[in-house]
C-alpha cells in the first residue's frame, strides 16, 4: 500500500467528540482505505463509534427517537441527534432484512437447502398473532405487524414460569411470507426433521392456521381468544359460557352447536346476532378446539396462550401505545430491530471492544532487546523534579520541596499514623 496523505474525521464516543487524524492508503487495486478506521470499526457514513452506534440502536428498540436523544445527551457529553439515531436503525436493520429476503428466495424459489440447526426436541410450541399500527404518508391508514414466538415449554423461576428457549420473529408481510421467514429462522436453531411434534396456536386468523399447514403442525385455537369470544357472544350468562367452553376443549362440536342454537332461538335483536357470530367463529375453528394436551396425549404441561403478552411487550408498547405512526418501511425496520434486540443480534459492547484487525502484510519480527537481570521493574515510578537541579535549588522553597519529595531519606523522620 501507498500513503496518499492524512485525513481528519470527527468521531462521537462515549467520552465526547474526538478528532482523529489518520493515514489514507491506496492498495494495488487502486482502492482507498483507512486502516485505522477498519481497526476501530468506524463506519465511513456515520460519525458514531461502534459503542455509541450499538447504544443508540439498543435504546431505539425501547424508546422513541426523541426520548433516545434526550437520554443520550445526559450520558454522552455532546449527545446524538434523533435523526442520527433514526439513520443508525436503518443501517443496523437494512442488511438483516436484505439477507433474509435473499435467503427466502434461494430456499423457496431456487430450491436451495436451508441451513439446519442442531437442537432436537420432542415438542415445539409456536404461536402467532398480529397488532395493528397507524401509518403515515401511505395510502393505507393502518398495517398489521405479525408476531410469532416459538418455545420448547416452560421453566420455573421462583413461583412463576417463563418460556423456555423462546425464539421471536416479526414483520409486516403476508401470511405465506411470514411463515417462510419464520421457518427459516427456526431451521437455523432446530433440526426440524427431528422435532417430534409442532403445535401452532392462534386467534383463528387464516394466516395463523396457514402456518400449521406450512410447517406441519397441529393447530389449536388460543384459549384467551376463545374465552373472549364466549364473553362477547353470551354476555352475563356465565353458566352457559362455561358449559360451551368445556365442550369446546373436549372437541364436542355438535354439543356446542346445539347449545348455541337453542340460546339463539330464545334471544332476539342484537343478542341473537352476537350468538350467531360466536357460533360461526367456533365452527370456523372447529379443528383447533381440542386442547393440544388431550389431542397428543401429553400430561404435565401448561396451556398455551403466551402470544398475547408477548405482542403487548414486544410491539404494542414501542410502536402503538404512544400515539406514533409509521411508514411501512419504518415499521418493518423497527419490528426487525426489536427482534434483533430480543435475540441478541445487535452486537454487544464486549464483542466490539476488540478491534477488527485489517489484513496487512506483516514485516519480519524485530530482534528481541537484550534483557538486563539487574533492571528494576519499578524504575518507571521514579519521577524527576527539575526545580531541584535548577539555578534556584538552594532557595528555601526548593529545600522545602526537596524535603517533601524525599521524606523517607530525611534523618530522624518518622511518618505519623493517620
Amino acid at each position: 500500500m501507498e500513503v496518499e496523505g492524512f485525513r481528519q474525521r470527527r468521531v462521537v464516543t462515549l467520552f465526547g467528540d474526538v478528532v482523529v487524524r489518520r493515514r489514507l492508503y491506496r492498495d494495488k487495486e487502486g482502492k482507498r482505505r483507512f486502516l485505522l478506521d477498519e481497526a476501530l470499526g468506524l463506519d465511513k457514513r456515520s460519525p458514531l463509534s461502534p459503542q455509541v452506534r450499538e447504544l443508540s440502536a439498543l435504546l431505539g428498540s425501547y424508546l422513541p427517537f426523541g426520548k433516545c436523544e434526550q437520554l443520550l445527551r445526559k450520558l454522552i457529553p455532546d449527545g446524538v441527534s434523533h435523526t442520527t439515531i433514526h439513520r443508525q436503525v436503518a443501517r443496523v436493520t437494512g442488511p438483516a432484512l436484505a439477507r433474509e429476503e435473499e435467503e427466502v428466495e434461494e430456499v423457496f424459489e431456487q430450491g436451495k437447502a436451508p441451513e439446519v440447526g442442531k437442537r432436537e426436541v420432542p415438542l415445539l410450541l409456536v404461536e402467532g398473532d398480529g397488532v395493528s399500527v397507524a401509518l403515515q404518508r401511505e395510502k393505507a391508514r393502518r398495517a398489521e405487524v405479525k408476531v410469532g414466538i416459538a418455545y420448547e415449554g416452560w421453566e420455573a423461576v421462583g413461583q412463576r414460569h417463563r418460556l423456555k428457549q423462546k425464539t421471536v420473529y416479526m414483520g409486516i408481510m403476508g401470511g405465506e411470507g411470514f411463515w417462510e421467514g419464520f421457518s427459516l429462522r427456526l431451521a437455523k436453531e432446530y433440526d426440524l426433521a427431528k422435532v417430534g411434534q409442532v403445535v401452532v396456536g392462534g386467534d383463528g386468523a387464516p394466516w395463523v392456521k396457514q402456518g400449521a399447514e406450512l410447517i406441519g403442525g397441529v393447530y389449536q385455537l388460543d384459549r384467551f381468544h376463545l374465552r373472549r369470544a364466549l364473553l362477547r357472544g353470551l354476555g352475563a350468562d356465565q353458566g352457559l359460557a362455561q358449559e360451551v367452553y368445556r365442550a369446546c376443549v373436549r372437541g364436542d362440536v355438535s354439543l356446542v352447536d346445539r347449545l348455541l342454537l337453542q340460546d339463539q332461538a330464545q334471544a332476539s335483536g342484537e343478542r341473537a346476532q352476537r350468538i350467531a357470530e360466536l357460533r360461526a367463529y367456533i365452527l370456523e375453528n372447529a379443528g383447533g378446539l381440542v386442547d393440544y394436551r388431550v389431542k397428543l396425549g401429553i400430561a404435565g404441561l401448561r396451556g398455551m396462550g403466551a402470544i398475547e403478552g408477548n405482542v403487548d411487550k414486544l410491539v404494542a408498547s414501542r410502536m402503538k401505545k404512544r400515539g406514533m405512526s409509521w411508514t411501512i418501511r419504518g415499521a418493518q425496520r423497527m419490528a426487525r430491530l426489536i427482534q434483533m434486540q430480543h435475540e441478541g443480534d445487535i452486537p454487544s459492547w464486549r464483542d466490539t471492544s476488540q478491534p477488527r484487525r485489517p489484513a496487512v502484510v506483516q514485516g519480519p519480527a524485530p530482534s528481541p532487546k537484550p534483557t538486563n537481570d539487574q533492571h528494576d521493574p519499578g524504575a518507571w515510578l521514579n519521577v524527576n523534579l527539575p526545580a531541584l537541579q535548577g539555578p534556584h535549588h538552594n532557595r528555601p522553597w526548593a529545600l522545602a520541596l526537596r524535603r517533601m519529595a524525599h521524606t523517607r531519606s530525611v534523618p530522624g523522620f518518622r511518618p505519623t499514623k493517620p
